[in-house]
C-alpha cells in the first residue's frame, strides 16, 4: 500500500468516526427535542464545530507527535499525540453538546438511550478504542519495536522445508515487523517484507505479542556437510572461525553441535550469542564462513 493510498484510508477512517459522533449528538437532540430549539442555523454551527474540532484536533497532534519525537524519541511522541487525540475528542464531544445546549443533567438523563445507541451501532469501534487505551497504559510493546502478532482469530499458512535447512528452531506464527503507530482503531505495523498491516486494537489485546527489540539473540546455523570430513577437526576449525565472526557479539558463546552423521553427511548445527534483532544477517555471514573453512578443510586434508 502506498502512502496515497494509506492517507486515503486515514482520511476515510476518520469521516467514520466523524460520523458516529454526528449520530450520538443527533441522538441527544433528538431525545431532548422537546427543550433544544432546533433550526438550520444550530445545526449547521455544529457541523462546522464538529468538522473543525477533528481537523484541529489532528493536526495539533501530529505536531506534538513531532516535536516530542525529536526531543525524547518516536516512542514518547507516538504515546503522547495518541492520548490528546483521546482526550481532544471527548473534549470536542462535550463542546458539541453545550452547542446544542445540553446540560450535565440532561446528559445522565440520556446516558441509557445513548448507551443503547452506542452499543448497537459501535460495538466494535468501541472495543477498538478501549483496547487502544489499554495498550497506551500497559504498554506492552511500543512504536519503533520489531514484534510478532500471533492470534487465534486469523489462520496462518507455515512453510515446510526439509528439517536440516531450518536456521531457528522456533518459528512463530503471525505476523512480524515494526510498529510505525498505534491510533485510536488500528495499530500499524510495517511487515519485514516491507508492506503495511493495520491491526485492530481488539485484536492486539488478545493476541500474544512477542518482542524482538533485543539488542542480542542466539543464531543457530545448520549445515551439511558430505564425507569424508575429520569430524572432531571440523568441530574445532568451526569454532574458531564462527568466534572470530563480527556478528557474534560474545565469542565464549559459540557452540558446535553434530546433528546427525550418516555414511555420507554431516549435519553440523552452530550456535552463537549474534548481535541485532534479526537473525537473517548474523545467519548468512556465518554461513558464508562455514562453507569457506569447511572447504579450505577438506582441501588440506586430502593433500595430507
Amino acid at each position: 500500500m502506498n502512502n496515497g493510498n494509506a492517507s486515503l484510508l486515514s482520511r476515510l477512517a476518520g469521516a467514520v468516526v466523524v460520523l458516529v459522533a454526528a449520530a450520538v449528538l443527533l441522538s441527544f437532540i433528538f431525545y431532548f427535542a422537546s427543550e433544544i430549539p432546533i433550526s438550520v442555523l444550530l445545526l449547521i454551527k455544529l457541523a462546522v464545530a464538529l468538522v473543525a474540532g477533528y481537523l484541529a484536533i489532528g493536526i495539533v497532534a501530529n505536531q506534538i507527535k513531532r516535536g516530542i519525537s525529536r526531543t525524547s524519541g518516536l516512542e514518547r511522541g507516538a504515546t503522547v499525540a495518541t492520548a490528546f487525540r483521546y482526550i481532544g475528542y471527548i473534549g470536542l464531544a462535550f463542546v458539541a453538546l453545550g452547542l446544542v445546549g445540553v446540560t450535565g443533567t440532561q446528559l445522565l438523563a440520556g446516558g441509557a438511550f445513548t448507551g443503547l445507541v452506542l452499543g448497537l451501532a459501535s460495538q466494535q469501534t468501541l472495543s477498538n478504542v478501549f483496547a487502544g487505551l489499554m495498550i497506551l497504559t500497559s504498554r506492552p510493546f511500543l512504536v519503533g519495536n520489531r514484534i510478532t502478532v500471533s492470534t487465534w482469530q486469523w489462520g496462518f499458512a507455515l512453510p515446510s522445508y526439509p528439517p536440516k535447512f531450518f536456521s531457528d528452531n522456533l518459528l512463530i506464527p503471525g505476523y512480524t515487523g515494526v510498529v510505525e503507530d498505534i491510533r485510536l482503531n488500528y495499530t500499524t505495523i510495517r511487515l519485514d517484507e516491507g508492506i503495511r498491516v493495520k491491526v485492530p486494537n481488539s485484536i492486539v489485546i488478545q493476541a500474544s505479542v512477542v518482542d524482538h527489540n533485543v539488542s542480542e539473540r542466539v543464531v543457530r546455523v545448520r549445515y551439511d556437510i558430505a564425507k569424508p570430513v575429520d569430524t572432531a577437526a571440523l568441530a574445532s576449525t568451526l569454532h574458531d572461525v564462527v568466534a572470530k565472526n563480527a556478528n557474534v557479539s560474545k565469542p565464549e558463546t559459540v557452540a558446535v553441535y553434530f546433528e546427525n552423521i550418516t555414511p555420507t553427511d554431516v549435519i553440523v548445527v552452530v550456535e552463537a550469542l549474534c548481535k541485532g534483532a534479526y537473525e537473517a544477517p548474523a545467519r548468512s555471514s556465518i554461513l558464508l564462513d562455514i562453507e569457506k573453512a569447511t572447504t579450505e578443510l577438506k582441501e588440506s586434508q586430502k593433500k595430507q
